[in-house]
């Protein structure tokens, strides 16, 4: 078996998506669940799965952390730090 050799570091483009604010967050590894939209869902079910993912957030150890990276954002989407953001016709604010 032929070992492949792995960079010693992180490329930048990747680095620069890594937050290490955000490291241990319960998000981590469920980013659909926590996004603003999925496809093929209906009101209802977005509803409910946002209303799950802000629950997660209000038990999350960086919470703060995530509600001040969500500030750096451009166009932020989905659920960061337990505030809905990107819904259409109601960017930034809280859904239900």
């Amino acid at each position: 078996m032929t070992r492949v050799a792995r960079p010693s570091r992180i490329p930048d483009p990747i680095s620069a998506l890594i937050d290490d604010r955000l490291t241990g967050a319960r998000c981590a590894g469920k980013s659909p669940l926590f996004d603003a939209e999925l496809d093929d869902e209906t009101a209802e079910e977005r509803s409910e799965r946002l209303t799950w993912a802000r629950g997660q957030c209000t038990r999350c150890p960086v919470r703060g952390a995530c509600r001040e990276a969500v500030r750096e954002q451009e166009h932020p989407h989905g659920v960061w730090g337990g505030v809905v953001h990107g819904l259409p016709g109601r960017p930034g604010r809280e859904a239900a």
